[in-house]
């Protein structure tokens, strides 16, 4: 009879953590060239110059926006759970989007950040298929509303419609929610006979979920309406910072424009967005006008300030962490 030593099955669970290694290597470099293919077609030293400009009572001010997006967007995904069997408390919902925050700004984006949301939801009792449609859920409102937001470029930058790309930008997001909306509605309803296959009760689950949703006007209407005041804080932040980068845009185009920008750096194919959203604020603020090493000073601008709140809710997230942590300790039985 062979017995298996800690040797024979260093291997076996060596082999993911390289694959992650490489996957977030790939990441990284991924990121690294976009970032260093954008800054060799524009004037660095524009760039750097632009970035001076920025004071530190503005820069607050635009990171507080940012704190205050995080937690309507705690509240949003705290009301979507309630239509799962396991709601999240308020507390439990913030903490989530706070750990999420940090996650988002220093790994491969989105996935990731999803990902340590729906442990934060299992911790709180949640089964994992209802964390996964609860955080799906949140993350399907949250594109609605971005796709709106971006849509309402067509009315108010006007001179879009002389740019293709810029259209194709603005408006494209719209068709691509719709379509996969319906899909999803196709896959609720045709695929129920396959239930009982685990692999497709969470996106049945999913699909009902949404399909509730579209039954609650009422709740509807609220979360996508978080949603929007949620990407009017974050469109502030890009207003403040280019208002000190003296780029002269207005807050409503901006609203319109970043939104796009931020749905597709959120791609997970760099780190916290990097390059992806330079080589993106680059094109779009060209075709406006606005000279590109301009829009990437605003770009750069605000990954910092994503990093530097990400980092304060990490740090806050941690400082709960610890309290409970006590608080628990405090109150176990003395042995």
């Amino acid at each position: 009879m062979r017995i298996d030593t800690p040797s024979d099955a260093a291997p076996t669970a060596r082999g993911p953590t390289r694959r992650r290694l490489f996957e977030l290597a790939l990441t990284v470099a991924v990121a690294a060239a976009l970032l260093s293919i954008t800054l060799h077609f524009v004037d660095i030293h524009q760039v750097s110059q632009g970035l001076r400009k920025i004071g530190l009572s503005a820069a607050l001010f635009a990171a507080a926006l940012l704190l205050a997006q995080v937690v309507l967007c705690a509240l949003r995904w705290m009301l979507i759970t309630r239509l799962t069997p396991t709601p999240l408390p308020f507390r439990e919902a913030t903490r989530g989007y706070l750990e999420a925050a940090f996650v988002n700004a220093f790994l491969p984006s989105l996935i990731v950040s999803d990902g340590t949301r729906m442990v934060r939801a299992m911790a709180s009792g949640a089964s994992p298929t209802h964390a996964f449609v609860g955080v799906a859920s949140d993350r399907l409102v949250a594109l609605c509303a971005l796709a709106m937001a971006s849509a309402t470029g067509l009315f108010l930058l006007p001179e879009t419609s002389r740019h293709p790309l810029i259209v194709l930008a603005l408006v494209g997001l719209l068709p691509a929610f719709v379509i996969g909306l319906v899909a999803l509605d196709i896959l609720g309803r045709m695929f129920v006979r396959f239930s009982r296959f685990r692999i497709v009760r969470p996106f049945l689950e999913l699909a009902s979920l949404m399909e509730r949703l579209r039954r609650m006007p009422g709740l509807t209407a609220l979360v996508i309406a978080i949603s929007l005041i949620g990407h009017a804080l974050s469109a502030g932040s890009f207003y403040i910072l280019a208002r000190q980068l003296e780029l002269g845009i207005g807050y409503w185009e901006m609203f319109a424009l970043s939104a796009p920008i931020i749905v597709y750096s959120a791609v997970p194919i760099s780190v916290g967005g990097w390059g992806v959203r330079e080589a993106l604020s680059a094109a779009l603020f060209a075709l406006i006008g606005i000279a590109p090493a301009s829009g990437v000073a605003l770009s750069i601008a605000f990954g910092l300030l994503t990093s530097a709140v990400g980092l304060f809710c990490g740090a806050i997230a941690l400082a709960a962490t610890f309290r409970s942590r006590a608080l628990a300790f405090r109150k176990a039985p003395q042995s």
